[in-house]
């Protein structure tokens, strides 16, 4: 393979908001960019488009991350793909789990840009035979990039501000761990260390055996209000 190949980046991942900014961070940088939502998809396009590397998160519907490696370093095809696994939950139990399976590289959730891309520029080293000039952009362009993905959550939140006012309402404790886990993740790496914090407060609460609904109710609002202000700041900006 050429070093001047353009490389393929297969991004699995539950969270929309995570797909869209994993997306815009390599987009930039002359990657092609395939995306899907659940490990068997995964698999599926892994097979098809046969990516330079693959970014994919533990925890996800119908096939989670570690059983989607699993089978995939079982596939003579896609077993020599390197894998680095996104989670919001590397406990050692987890990290354990995943390199067993055998992911090339764990990275926590909320991940650093410049963490995370100076992975995919060491483990694409490998399949691009030497290191490669195609991420030399990264450390110059991060900071104009965090601006953007700051856009993208702040555009996409009311969809997760409505989910979760409609299962605080219902009482579902799953529908509000799944979007919690999904906001903790991303929060911190666009920008948004409170909203990190606070759903990581808040996962750890509806996953108790006694939920304090006035306590979720007021972090929520506590989250609802600061993403509102950084919107406002952005209206006036403009």
């Amino acid at each position: 393979m050429s070093i001047n190949s353009k490389p393929t980046i297969l991004i699995v991942d539950d969270s929309d908001i995570t797909r869209t900014s994993l997306s815009k961070i390599f987009d930039v940088y002359n990657c092609t960019v395939i995306l899907c939502a659940d490990g068997m998809a995964g698999i599926q396009k892994a097979l098809v488009a046969k990516p330079e590397l693959i970014i994919l998160d533990i925890l996800m519907p119908n096939l989670d991350g570690i059983k989607m490696l699993q089978i995939i370093k079982l596939i003579e095809e896609l077993k020599y793909i390197p894998v680095i696994v996104l989670s919001g939950n590397v406990n050692k139990s987890n990290l354990l789990a995943a390199m067993e399976a055998g992911a090339d590289k764990v990275i926590n959730k909320p991940f650093s840009i410049s963490d995370l891309t100076e992975t995919v520029n060491e483990l694409l080293h490998f399949q691009l035979e030497k290191k490669s000039s195609v991420y030399s952009a990264f450390s110059e362009s991060i900071d104009s990039d965090d601006d953007e993905l700051k856009n993208i959550f702040v555009e996409k939140f009311p969809l997760q501000k409505k989910s979760i006012i409609k299962f605080v309402t219902t009482r579902d404790r799953q529908q509000l761990q799944i979007i919690f886990h999904q906001l903790k993740g991303v929060g911190s790496t666009v920008g948004f260390p409170l909203v990190t914090d606070l759903c990581s407060e808040l996962e750890n609460i509806v996953m108790s055996e006694n939920v304090d609904w006035n306590d979720v109710t007021r972090k929520c609002e506590k989250m609802f209000a600061s993403v509102a202000l950084t919107q406002l700041h952005q209206n006036i900006g403009n």
